[in-house]
């Protein structure tokens, strides 16, 4: 197992390189990440161990197909999205999904200043 994908926070390496087992483990970790789901709080959602999941995303350990399934329905994704070999992205979903509401919050309120001043004019 390469030592730059288990540690790598954001991979944006060759996905072509990879083993099947460390693409689950970099689309894991970018699903869980996008999710903003901690280690602990997928594993409550899986019914599994924080440490187990943590031995998943270190690659000293394989999950069962049932924990992949359980994994992805966690992660609202299909299980096959965790063996994609491409760089993850929640498709369907807009920028806003992953802002921070006061993220969101200011841009509703910019939007709503410009909306007030164009109404202002007519």
């Amino acid at each position: 197992m390469k030592n730059r994908l288990l540690w790598d926070r954001d991979f944006r390496g060759d996905y072509r390189s990879l083993t099947i087992q460390e693409l689950f483990i970099v689309n894991l970790k970018a699903y869980r990440k996008l999710r903003r789901i901690s280690q602990s709080q997928l594993a409550g959602l899986c019914d599994s161990s924080t440490g187990y999941i943590g031995e998943i995303e270190s690659g000293k350990r394989f999950p069962s197909v049932n924990m992949i399934e359980r994994i992805a329905a966690a992660l609202k994704i299909e299980s096959w999205r965790l063996f994609k070999n491409e760089p993850v992205s929640l498709s369907g979903s807009s920028a806003a999904k992953r802002l921070a509401p006061t993220q969101k919050n200011e841009i509703i309120k910019m939007t709503n200043a410009a909306l007030s001043k164009i109404l202002d004019n007519f």
